[in-house]
């Protein structure tokens, strides 16, 4: 069990490391009234960057392969006045930034942006390895379900900084597992096959 704890903190400890190297990555500026421009550094293949409306409607969406730079230009000029978000994902975060769009032109909305790691599953031999990041200490919901949708666990309105969890597999039928976790308007959906 302490071996399980070691690589626990171990793969949270690499974590966090990769995603202070990513957050300096990512960088949203205003180029004039209605031009934003988006550079990402140092992109590894399979990067996603989304520009979206408020209601999640997806405008403009790439999957980037592996290059040192990445610069996309969005005119805003003919979408309607609100608040539009530009969205990177990469392997073990989301980074969000909120822009407003008004008579006066687009704004960056100071302070708002956000990132939101990704949980980590692993399976090894017949354990699974959850663990989530929660740095907002927002409510967590995870919930498990087999290969005919049986709910086998559930865990609702977690607020702890960092879930944690291992689980023994070992008397459970093989086959396709999936754990959704969701996390104020997102839902990660992860699958493993034990």
């Amino acid at each position: 069990m302490k071996r399980v704890i070691n690589l626990c903190l171990l793969a949270l400890v690499i974590t966090t490391s990769n995603i202070a190297n990513a957050a300096g990555r990512v960088s949203v500026e205003i180029n004039n009234s209605s031009m934003v421009t988006v550079s990402l550094t140092e992109v590894v293949k399979g990067e996603k960057l989304f520009l979206k409306d408020y209601y999640g409607e997806i405008l403009f969406n790439v999957t980037l392969e592996a290059t040192p730079n990445y610069q996309k230009y969005f005119n805003l000029n003919n979408v309607p006045d609100g608040v539009y978000f530009v969205e990177t994902e990469s392997l073990y975060e989301v980074k969000v930034t909120p822009l407003l769009k008004n008579k006066k032109g687009v704004s960056l909305i100071n302070t708002s942006a956000v990132t939101v790691f990704k949980p980590l599953v692993s399976v090894e031999n017949d354990l699974m390895k959850v663990m989530f990041n929660n740095t907002e200490k927002a409510p967590v919901d995870l919930i498990i379900y087999d290969s005919e949708w049986r709910v086998l666990e559930e865990i609702i309105g977690y607020e702890k900084a960092l879930l944690k969890k291992t689980y023994d597999f070992s008397k459970m039928p093989k086959g396709e597992y999936q754990l959704h976790f969701s996390l104020k308007d997102r839902t990660f959906i992860k699958k493993v096959s034990i």
